[in-house]
């Protein structure tokens, strides 16, 4: 059987002049907390299922969040807690590891704590966290997709070769092409035609930018607009019960 240790969540705050105690915390925090600790050391559904025996035990000292695991589990904590006070960030966890932290960073600002990083391998801190620390995740502003675009192709050509889009939905697009891609086939200009491209996508407004054709799509507008419609109403409906929607698509991921 594999050694056994332990890693600590410390709370430390005054309630009036009074230091907080176990009592002060309601379940639905410790329950919070036993979920992010979890969350924290196998953040993946796959290292949850397989993840080893982990026992909880709440104590005075403050708030003393006591987990017994095995040692691997305890050098993983620290190893992690150690990395994330080095640096002074967490822009190198995973996303779920570093909502966590960012969880706590939260907590001690908004109630003036001090969460403090133990284990069994060491008497002293690994980590804390209060107001004076930083440990935000950095939200990411743009991420890299691909697109399926339609509208009239209004400029070709240029130094370096690209088309001009004039779309609905975001105006006038760049997108750039190979002379090939701009040769090839039919004359397009002033047409009408579908583009499927990659490129990045601004977070805030939605809007493309870079963009590179991967190839072009034939407009056929012949659909079924009332179906359509009732289709998107539809899916809008399930979609808004999902309170958190970035989560909900984690969790699905694995």
């Amino acid at each position: 059987m594999e050694e056994q240790g332990y890693i600590e969540i410390k709370f430390e705050s005054l309630i009036g002049n009074t230091p907080i105690k176990p009592n002060d915390l309601d379940i639905a925090e410790i329950k919070e907390i036993i979920s992010d600790v979890e969350t924290f050391l196998y953040p993946s559904r796959g290292e949850k299922a397989e993840r080893p025996h982990i026992s909880y035990n709440i104590e005075e000292g403050s708030v003393r969040n006591l987990f017994y695991l095995p040692i691997s589990g305890v050098l993983l904590f620290n190893g992690l807690a150690g990395e994330i006070n080095n640096r002074g960030n967490i822009d190198f966890l995973d996303s779920k590891r570093a909502l966590i932290i960012d969880k706590f960073q939260r907590k001690a600002n908004e109630k003036n704590l001090e969460i403090s990083f133990y284990s069994s391998s060491d008497i002293k801190p690994i980590l804390k966290i209060n107001r004076e620390t930083k440990f935000f995740k950095i939200a990411a502003t743009q991420i890299e997709t691909e697109f399926i675009l339609y509208g009239k192709v209004n400029e070709e050509g240029g130094n370096n070769p690209n088309f001009h889009l004039l779309t609905k939905e975001y105006g006038k697009l760049v997108i750039s092409a190979t002379e090939q891609q701009l040769l090839e086939g039919e004359k397009r200009l002033f047409k009408i035609y579908g583009v499927k491209a990659k490129g990045k996508q601004n977070l805030a407004d939605g809007k493309p930018f870079d963009l590179k054709l991967i190839d072009y799509i034939t407009y056929n507008p012949n659909y079924n607009e009332h179906k359509l419609d009732l289709l998107i109403e539809r899916a809008s409906v399930k979609w808004n019960t999902i309170p958190n929607v970035d989560v909900w698509l984690n969790e699905i991921r694995g």
